[in-house]
């Protein structure tokens, strides 16, 4: 058994065992933060499209949901925020501070969404 400074061979190959490990735990770390931003951000886009107005034309004088186009990409747009939103939440479960954040998002995508859902014809 050869020996390194002392230590022997075998507690060598641990020691830089445990270091890859670290080295890969601290990786996948980073890339479930990055994915979570990612996913975030994108849920904001999509919930920003959400918001569009569905009156026809965008003029205030129609009532709401006069416009099934507008109405469509309301409803899909904040489809596409709840699923976008709830992935972030879960790449992003070990951060109490971005959960709230992106559980507020949630929320208010559900409410748009339960609220144009009804008036959708497509």
């Amino acid at each position: 058994m050869e020996s390194f400074d002392g230590v022997s061979d075998p507690v060598v190959r641990r020691m830089q065992e445990q270091r890859r490990l670290a080295a890969a735990h601290e990786n996948s770390r980073v890339a479930r933060i990055a994915m979570g931003v990612l996913t975030g951000s994108l849920g904001v886009l999509a919930s920003l499209a959400g918001l569009v107005p569905t009156n026809h034309n965008w003029d205030p004088s129609m009532p709401d949901y006069s416009d099934p186009d507008l109405v469509m990409i309301a409803t899909t747009a904040s489809g596409f925020a709840i699923l976008l939103f709830m992935l972030a939440v879960i790449f992003l479960w070990r951060s109490k501070t971005a959960v709230a954040f992106l559980l507020l998002f949630l929320v208010g995508d559900i409410y748009r969404f339960v609220t144009v859902v009804p008036h959708y014809t497509g």
